[in-house]
């Protein structure tokens, strides 16, 4: 086996002038030396693409007409030579060590199908937020791996795979406008194909800011998109754990839609209705257990106002007593 496999780089723009610059640069800055880049520039509008070829033939660019984050992510695939692939969106970042990092993960496997999936930093506006990552800093247990998978997505976009399981699974489905890489991440579990954490952060996530409730229904009508039909198709495969999850989730709307109404009947004061979001939400994700802390609290610790006055009881008793 080659210890220092060729790795494509594959990055997907589209109105991304702002940042496919810096995602380039720390690509093309792996400590890791056996690499190629490949840009789709997917129908770009705005002046990502003169970015991008002044790189000139250290990065390698193919264009095509706006077909969506899969569409393009296949297609600098398909454009690259790789013997892994290492996805990158174009408004993340990958500290300098995260190939070599994964690679090291990736050849230490103990079986033939598997890939590395790499935690990372979150990064917002103000900047990197030291304390908050994509992933746990504790890999998710093998056991059961399906089911968590399904309940809620344990894999970062920024992985590392064999070109052999693009091959098998058929790439990034072009249907799916979000949650692509999601979809993906599960189609390869029902495949057999073996999650393997670099639990330290080597990279940075950027999100931009919270997403608009339009977005939010938009993934969730996807994410329902990809539940069906992990159900339609692996039937037969599906424990009876997963078939009970499934039903379950398809019943109720998604994680994110509850979650948006627990926040908004806490911004008007409605514990109630709070508590009630937050446990539905808990109900889709089991093993979340602050939020299922969060949805009990609501409901059985004093209000806001009962705990001000408490509070306000104290202060008087102790300058009373002083």
């Amino acid at each position: 086996m080659d210890v220092t496999p060729l790795v494509s780089i594959v990055i997907p723009a589209y109105r991304s002038e702002r940042t496919i610059g810096g995602a380039i640069a720390s690509a093309l800055t792996q400590t890791y030396e056996n690499i190629e880049v490949v840009v789709c520039l997917d129908g770009v509008t705005d002046r990502s693409e003169a970015i991008v070829q002044g790189y000139g033939d250290l990065v390698t660019v193919i264009r095509q007409e706006n077909r969506g984050v899969a569409a393009a992510r296949n297609a600098a695939v398909a454009a690259s030579s790789g013997e892994l692939i290492a996805l990158l969106d174009a408004d993340d970042i990958l500290l300098p060590a995260h190939v070599e990092s994964a690679v090291a993960r990736w050849a230490a496997r103990c079986v033939d199908k598997a890939y590395v999936t790499c935690n990372a930093f979150w990064l917002g506006r103000a900047g990197i937020v030291p304390r908050r990552t994509v992933l746990p800093r504790t890999a998710p247990p093998a056991e059961g791996h399906r089911l968590a998978l399904l309940q809620r997505n344990l894999v970062s976009v920024q992985s590392l795979y064999p070109r052999a399981m693009h091959e098998e699974l058929g790439g990034f489905d072009t249907q799916m406008r979000v949650l692509e890489d999601y979809d993906f991440w599960v189609r390869a579990a029902f495949a057999g194909w073996t999650t393997l954490y670099e639990t330290e952060p080597t990279a940075l996530y950027r999100r931009a800011g919270e997403s608009l409730s339009s977005e939010l229904d938009h993934m969730a009508e996807y994410r329902h998109r990809m539940l069906r039909s992990v159900q339609a198709t692996y039937a037969d495969q599906l424990t009876d754990a997963e078939r009970a999850y499934l039903d379950t989730a398809l019943s109720m709307e998604t994680e994110d839609v509850h979650l948006r109404r627990g926040d908004e009947a806490l911004r008007r004061g409605d514990r109630e209705a709070a508590a009630q979001a937050f446990a539905a939400a808990s109900t889709l994700v089991p093993g979340d257990r602050r939020l299922r802390l969060k949805a009990m609290a609501l409901r059985h610790l004093p209000s806001a106002d009962r705990l001000y006055a408490w509070r306000e009881r104290i202060r008087t008793g102790e300058t009373e007593r002083a």
